[in-house]
């Protein structure tokens, strides 16, 4: 599957949306992206092409199966940088998203599974949200 930050954000962010319990439309991605709804479309028929949502007229968007395992990937490594940034290198726990943003986006297994062996714990990130278990 090729990588892009873009989908990598849109997959993150439903997952998000739909961790909170919110109902995951155009409209609520438009607002959060600051982008138009076309561009929204777009991009939802691009991750409905690689199987990774489902959309459907009228009805919220979900994540597909295939979906879910790549959300709970982005997501466990956003969140895993985040504590290793606050745990291991002392940053403050306001410092960590936008360095985050950048790393989760590094494909090397390896490297998220040892920076997951280093924390003290590894099942919540410094502003208490779950940190999904997964293989990378």
């Amino acid at each position: 599957m090729k990588k892009t930050k873009e989908k990598d954000h849109y997959i993150k962010e439903i997952f998000k949306l739909e961790e909170a319990g919110e109902k995951v439309t155009v409209s609520a991605l438009s607002k959060l992206f600051k982008v138009s709804k076309s561009s929204v479309s777009n991009m939802l028929k691009k991750l409905s092409l690689m199987e990774l949502v489902d959309t459907l007229p009228y009805k919220p968007i979900k994540l597909t199966s295939k979906g879910r395992k790549f959300a709970n990937e982005v997501v466990a490594k956003h969140r895993l940088i985040e504590s290793f940034l606050v745990e291991v290198m002392q940053f403050n726990p306001n410092e960590v998203h936008e360095i985050a943003e950048e790393i989760e986006h590094i494909n090397s297994p390896v490297f998220f599974s040892k920076v997951r062996k280093m924390l003290k714990q590894d099942t919540t990130d410094p502003h208490g949200s779950n940190i999904p278990k997964t293989d990378f």
